[in-house]
């Protein structure tokens, strides 16, 4: 372990969570250069479990492009909401009211961005070199999805692609009718984003299933869907949870994967099994492919109250300039990657499980030395 021991329960407690585009020679030289010496870092803000106002947003933007940061990662669904404008599963205008500027739809009261403000983001961003990257998790994390289908005439559709897990709760099927289904809510959600600089989309993928040994669905499922968003010009993101040692030589070896921690965080006897069967991410770049570094342990700012104290941002920040790089992949567990060759970059995440009633104003307050330090560490080390 890196850690003294003293260190260990306050940061646990800290950062413990959860149109075809082509691309010019210029953009290709940039984006793979930046691959090649894992500087492509970023920020993930959690959109999906609390609303930050386009404005925020903006302000996120130039800071990231200010310090070479190069993307911002939007999570725009989860349990809780599903974040943007989509007419394929019921999420429009027609059904939507402004409230303090922000939309609502009338039936689930879910907040969204309008197609209008992601088009009016990815624009501002393209002025400050800032990639957006959109991330629809599927096949887990769909129960607010599914309530929004639900409630906005599209049951039928609802019952025909999930499924409830009493693990996971509501998930696509792995099937063609699943795929089928997310090829469509992605297709809507990529015209957004397509035709920036270094297109990416985040397929999502993590806790959706505790298989260890073979995941033949997941992979005939990711590899479809992966292959849909690489046709309108992305790079496909997922994460890590889903790439089991047995599948490794036939999943697209396109995927870039963002690993975010070995066993989903968990301990005991199912943490030993998936340290056997999940890849790790040297196994991952052995086997070809490339990754990001989300490293949970350092990287993941979950908001609350107590967790923006000054003291405790102070604490986070020191922890992490002490001990972090772009090589220490799993915890605090200290690594054996030798060099950064398959690290395309790393991300800082804001995640907002249990932000409660913090505004706009204190989140970027609270973060903004948070992500500065981070983006020189990741550009430096």
């Amino acid at each position: 372990m890196v850690h003294k021991s003293w260190l260990l329960l306050p940061l646990t407690v800290l950062l413990m969570g959860c149109s075809a585009h082509k691309t010019t020679t210029a953009q290709t030289t940039s984006s793979t250069a930046s691959e090649q010496d894992g500087k492509y870092n970023g920020v993930t803000l959690d959109v999906a479990r609390r609303h930050y106002q386009v404005g925020t947003l903006q302000k996120f933007i130039q800071l990231v492009g200010d310090h070479n940061g190069r993307f911002i990662q939007l999570h725009l669904s989860d349990d809780r909401n599903f974040a943007i404008e989509n007419d394929y599963v019921g999420q429009s205008l027609k059904n939507a009211q402004k409230v303090d500027g922000v939309w609502h739809n009338k039936k689930t009261h879910q907040f969204f961005y309008s197609k209008a403000e992601i088009k009016y983001l990815v624009n501002d961003a393209e002025q400050h070199h800032v990639t957006l990257i959109p991330e629809i998790d599927t096949p887990a994390h769909v129960t607010a999805l599914v309530k929004l289908m639900k409630a906005n005439g599209k049951a039928q559709l609802a019952d025909q692609v999930s499924w409830y897990s009493k693990s996971y709760r509501d998930e696509i099927h792995l099937n063609q009718t699943g795929i089928d289904f997310t090829k469509k809510l992605d297709d809507e959600v990529g015209t957004l984003f397509a035709g920036q600089a270094n297109p990416r989309f985040h397929l999502g993928g993590d806790e959706f299933s505790d298989k260890l040994t073979s995941n033949a669905a997941y992979v005939k499922y990711l590899n479809a869907t992966s292959a849909n968003v690489e046709k309108m010009g992305f790079t496909p993101e997922a994460w890590n949870d889903g790439f089991l040692n047995s599948s490794l030589s036939k999943l697209n070896k396109n995927i870039q994967v963002t690993y975010w921690n070995w066993t989903a965080d968990q301990t005991g006897k199912l943490a030993a099994e998936r340290h056997k069967y999940w890849a790790s991410m040297p196994k991952l770049i052995n086997r070809g492919f490339k990754v990001f570094n989300y490293n949970d342990y350092y990287l993941y700012f979950n908001l609350s109250k107590t967790n923006m104290s000054k003291k405790n941002v102070a604490y986070m920040i020191k922890d992490m300039k002490q001990y972090w790089k772009p090589t220490l992949w799993h915890n605090d567990v200290d690594t054996k990657l030798k060099s950064k060759r398959g690290i395309v970059g790393s991300s800082v995440s804001l995640w907002a499980d249990s932000a409660g009633s913090v505004n706009d104003q204190q989140v970027y307050a609270a973060s903004e030395q948070f992500i500065k330090t981070f983006l020189a560490l990741a550009e430096s080390r």
